[in-house]
């Protein structure tokens, strides 16, 4: 259950980060090069990274404690 959540977890926030990144990345472009720029279907890459990151990372630090 707990890596169900971090799963979960991983991918909601790795979609929010995603779509973040992307408006920055846009603005950014707008601002140096007056042309909009991004990586298409970034906020989906991140979604998946993170969705495999973040119960790795739980692993980690529950085997610590």
């Amino acid at each position: 259950m707990r890596t169900f959540l971090g799963i979960l977890v991983g991918l909601i926030g790795g979609f929010v980060l995603g779509i973040a990144l992307s408006s920055f990345i846009g603005v950014l472009g707008m601002a140096l090069f007056n042309e909009p720029m991004g990586i298409k279907y970034l906020p989906y890459f991140t979604a998946i990274m993170c969705a495999v990151v973040v119960p790795i990372i739980d692993q980690k630090n529950l085997k610590s404690d």
